[in-house]
């Protein structure tokens, strides 16, 4: 990854954000804990509940033990546990760790990622991907299956052995079930036929593809294939012939809708009874939002002496009502860690108020692609912003009329990159100026394009009128909680004014926002462009290089095009012949080992033709990121670690080994 070349901007401008804040010395940043030793650190730990106990436990646990409620923790843990890389130091057991979020329906990293269990994740230095959930798998020679081995012993946070019966009950009574699953993702579906599933024992199982399947081990970090048997078995259909009326008793319309209510384990999970495999489970959620979880007692990993994780007693997602209130929080040092919110033009103000909230403000290395980007909406219902929309003219000139130097100066102190959202240059596919067509600012240029495409002024000179001669207004909307989007595009406003383009912003509940763009009923989708990465786009979905340029959930341009591609054809509306290419050029893409010639030679026509037809626009990138960490969390990511969407921000980071130093 290139960390040095994103650090160096950092490091050649931070002293002119520090002279922002006064023109003061930098504060220097908080002692960090020295490391203890093995002999300090098995001072911390609750002495085994049981003689000759192999492994120690956080204090609480350690008295349901002793009550007889909870088995030993040698009994919870699996035969070989989940060994975690300590950062800094042995930790000590309490605590909580709390973030907050400026809308209850948006993601918060900070909380979410601590209590994933994947298939797999990134190494702390993101270079490889190793086990996680699973103790190690192996990859046929001819990539057409994929064995796996999972960790004996394991079990759910209620206890309940978890064995491939749980991943049995996912592939045929989840995956295969067209109620729970009506569209089989691509991932799980390489050469268009779903993968095949092969149990050997309680332990060990595999996935056979019908063609070579090289990418599998790219997608393993976003892979959960199991599901808790024992519990969800009671709403589904196929195990419970009363599970109609079930679910009628628990006011919902179907067993379906009930499995999928009980079988949440995201952000919006309500069922507190459900078992996971994560660090934290959940506990409740009151009517803001704000979320409680507590650590589970199976949790299958330890430190190097033995200590079971995690460290920290309890994760807290804190809702707020707007972003301002979110950053008072963040100031007065009311929460323990802070990222996804913050932005970089409050920086100065950030490091003002870290000696009375008690914290560290850092700068670390981002791939971002753009903070904030943009597609109209090449489905409009409206026939002639359609037509308009489609004319790479216009979009052409609406780039060239974005000021993206004097953006990044006010809302990044010029520590970003004025680009369009096309990856970061690290893939051995790179070309220098991909990223850097339409982008030059150049109001002429701009006014020349528009008039080409026939777009005249209005009687008073001052805004242009559609095609058909009404007049051109178009609505950004934005999601209100997350950072610059509203003041950015505010900014694009200006400058689109001064080419004659009308255009309001509009701040949306996020939530009702997705929803607008799912109906196709918006003008112009606008979100910050992560997810444009070489290991994101394996990974994941190469979300930022086909139509609708994010999630089918978000669906920024063309999300009538994306419903005729998932669909061959049969709803949705046919899009032009360089997006149908487009489409088979990323699915080959995705298909092909890592690095050889032709992944190469199709990750370059990818970037080609997304940066000539400037379908998605962008603003600044390659931004460092800024997070707040309170001054008594210890082994926490420092300036030198990637701090980034394209790697789960928090994930690789390992907040399970994070602990707080009263």
């Amino acid at each position: 990854m290139p960390r040095r070349n994103l650090l160096l901007p950092v490091l050649l401008i931070l002293a002119l954000i520090f002279a922002a804040c006064g023109g003061d010395t930098p504060a220097t940043e908080a002692p960090e804990a020295a490391p203890e030793s093995a002999e300090g650190a098995a001072s911390q730990a609750e002495e085994p509940a049981v003689p000759g106990s192999k492994y120690q436990e956080a204090p609480q646990l350690a008295e349901r033990v002793r009550a007889g409620t909870l088995p030993s923790v040698d009994e919870r843990l699996p035969e070989e546990p989940w060994v975690v890389e300590i950062k800094d130091s042995i930790g000590k057991y309490g605590g909580k760790l709390s973030s907050v979020v400026a809308d209850p329906t948006a993601n918060l990293f900070e909380i979410a990622n601590a209590r994933a269990a994947t298939f797999a994740r990134r190494s702390p230095d993101m270079s490889t991907i190793v086990p996680f959930v699973v103790e190690s798998w192996e990859l046929s020679d001819d990539f057409t299956e994929l064995i796996v081995h999972l960790r004996k012993g394991m079990k759910w946070s209620d206890g309940v052995p978890f064995t491939t019966e749980d991943v049995q009950f996912w592939y045929e009574d989840v995956l295969f079930n067209e109620e729970l699953t009506p569209v089989i993702d691509d991932d799980l579906a390489p050469g268009d036929e779903p993968l095949k599933l092969v149990v050997d024992d309680e332990t060990t199982f595999r996935f056979q593809f019908a063609v070579p399947y090289p990418t599998i081990v790219d997608i393993l970090p976003s892979l959960d294939p199991w599901r808790p048997k024992h519990y969800l078995t009671q709403w589904h259909i196929n195990y419970n012939d009363q599970a109609a009326d079930l679910a009628k008793e628990e006011s919902f319309d179907s067993w379906f809708d009930a499995f999928l209510f009980h079988a949440d384990y995201e952000e919006t999970q309500q069922d507190a009874d459900l078992p996971v495999l994560g660090a934290w489970i959940f506990v409740n959620q009151d009517t803001q939002g704000n979320t409680l979880y507590e650590r589970n007692p199976y949790f299958w990993g330890v430190d190097p002496e033995g200590n079971q994780l995690p460290y920290v007693d309890e994760l807290e997602k804190l809702v707020v009502e707007n972003r301002e209130v979110l950053t008072a929080k963040a100031l007065s040092g009311d929460a323990t860690h802070h990222s996804w919110f913050l932005t970089l033009a409050d920086f100065p103000l950030y490091k003002q108020s870290e000696e009375t909230g008690d914290y560290t403000t850092r700068l670390h290395p981002d791939l971002r692609a753009s903070e904030m980007g943009f597609a109209f909406n090449y489905t409009h219902q409206d026939e002639v912003l359609r037509e308009l929309f489609n004319d790479v003219r216009w979009r052409q000139a609406l780039s060239h009329a974005i000021n993206r130097e004097e953006i990044n100066e006010l809302r990044f102190a010029g520590l970003g990159v004025a680009r369009n959202p096309i990856m970061h240059p690290g893939p051995g596919f790179w070309e220098d100026g991909i990223d850097l067509f339409y982008t030059e600012y150049n109001v002429d240029l701009a006014n020349q394009l528009l008039d080409e495409i026939g777009l005249e002024y209005d009687s008073n000179g001052k805004f242009r009128l559609r095609p058909d001669g009404e007049p051109l207004a178009l609505t950004m909307e934005v999601d209100a909680g997350r950072a610059d989007l509203s003041e950015v595009g505010n900014l694009i406003k200006t400058y689109w004014g001064d080419v004659g383009v009308n255009m309001s912003v509009k701040g949306q509940d996020q939530q009702f926002y997705m929803q607008r763009m799912r109906a196709n009923e918006h003008d112009i989708g606008v979100w910050a462009i992560g997810g444009s990465s070489e290991p994101y786009s394996r990974q994941n979905e190469p979300i930022r290089y086909r139509p609708p340029w994010h999630w089918s959930s978000t669906p920024l341009g063309g999300p009538l095009w994306r419903q005729w591609l998932d669909t061959d054809g049969a709803e949705g509306m046919e899009p032009p012949d360089i997006i149908k290419e487009l489409w088979d050029v990323t699915v080959e893409w995705q298909a092909e080992p890592f690095g050889t010639d032709r992944y190469n030679e199709l990750g370059s026509r990818i970037l080609q033709i997304n940066a000539e037809n400037a379908w998605l626009i962008g603003t600044v990138g390659l931004v460092p990121r800024v997070s707040i960490i309170s001054n008594k969390v210890r082994n926490h990511p420092t300036e030198d670690d990637i701090l980034s969407i394209e790697y789960g921000m928090w994930t690789n980071h390992l907040i399970q080994q994070w602990w707080i130093d009263e």
